[in-house]
């Protein structure tokens, strides 16, 4: 016959006592911890005379030894006990210490597989508690009866608040560790989000910026050239009035999208207006880059975009120390213009 368990906590709380179990089996494990437990349930079986010494943790499904000394196979070498085999599981269900002197005469436990299969006599087990929350047991057991001194106990509840204590705040740095390295991930997407074009994905002016700073600060250092190309969708208000704004917006995805499986890894791709956009050239002088400005208007143009017929212009320039940065854009924004001029030129003949 089994002990009869108490009520069981609600959905809610059991979902949060295992996973407080799950992060007190990592924090057992983590920084040496294990060791540490394995001395504590070793000096507990030495001081109290008992061959078997534990800290474990119940789970939903079993218990999980965190550190032993004394147990029989298979368990010394599986690590797990099933919980129809747990004596510990008691302790975590009935959120108390249990304390057997003899197990065998014992009307609710005698006939429990923990007695029958493992062999266990006695046994004293006192709550691994975090919180709320019961996780497991310290406990000491014997494999025949024994009468447990008020010391024996003393010791058991001493020993699994000084665990309880340790793993708690363990857990609470795992948890600091866990919390900072997502606030570092969602600081790092903040600043990626605020340097990038939503729509499209390709960098915006305030990326535009720093980039140009770094690259400019390389090349008074080490010398070199940086191109930039400008790069306008023609036309592209007629596309918005006259297939709408979706349109238009599904057009300039996939132009960003064309453009950046074009462009070489060093580049960089930005949107810069509502239809415009640039690409900074690192290590590229003026025909390398009319070189790429050519490849990137055919491969815009010679394929519908979204359904619809588009071509781009482009204007391209290269930086000249002498005249500064903002002369880069300068300089670039005119060849667009009249690289813009030039094509209603053709389309007007």
């Amino acid at each position: 016959m089994s002990p009869s368990p108490p009520p069981s906590p609600g959905p809610l709380a059991e979902a949060e006592r295992l996973a407080a179990v799950s992060g007190a089996v990592r924090a057992g494990a983590a920084d040496g911890g294990g060791d540490g437990l394995q001395r504590l349930v070793a000096m507990a079986a030495r001081v109290l005379d008992v061959p078997v010494a534990m800290v474990s943790f119940i789970t939903a499904e079993e218990e999980v030894i965190q550190a032993a000394v004394g147990l029989p196979e298979p368990w010394a070498s599986l690590r797990t006990t099933p919980l129809s085999h747990s004596l510990c599981v008691q302790v975590v269900r009935g959120d108390g210490p249990v304390v057997l002197f003899d197990a065998r005469q014992d009307p609710a436990y005698r006939e429990h597989a923990a007695v029958l299969e493992m062999g266990a006599g006695a046994y004293a087990g006192y709550p691994l508690r975090h919180g709320e929350h019961v996780l497991g047991a310290f406990c000491a057991a014997d494999f025949a009866p024994r009468s447990w001194s008020e010391d024996d106990l003393r010791l058991l509840e001493d020993l699994a608040a000084v665990v309880s204590t340790e793993l708690t705040l363990r857990t609470t740095v795992q948890e600091l560790e866990a919390s900072r390295a997502r606030l570092e991930d969602l600081t790092r997407r903040l600043h990626e989000q605020s340097r990038t074009d939503v729509l499209t994905g390709a960098a915006n002016r305030r990326r535009v910026r720093e980039v140009l700073a770094d690259h400019v600060a390389r090349l008074e250092r080490h010398g070199g050239d940086l191109a930039m190309t400008l790069i306008d969708v023609d036309s592209f208000k007629r596309i918005n009035d006259v297939a709408g704004h979706r349109t238009g917006d599904a057009v300039l995805t996939e132009i960003a999208a064309r453009l950046q499986d074009t462009i070489r890894r060093p580049d960089l791709l930005a949107r810069v207006g509502g239809d415009e956009f640039a690409v900074l050239l690192p290590d590229t002088d003026l025909a390398a880059a009319e070189h790429l400005a050519r490849r990137l208007r055919h491969v815009v143009g010679d394929e519908p975009v979204a359904g619809w017929p588009v071509t781009v212009s482009t204007g391209t320039a290269v930086y000249d120390p002498d005249r500064g940065l903002e002369q880069l854009y300068a300089d670039a924004d005119a060849a667009l213009y009249e690289a813009k001029g030039t094509r209603a030129r053709d389309d007007d003949g």
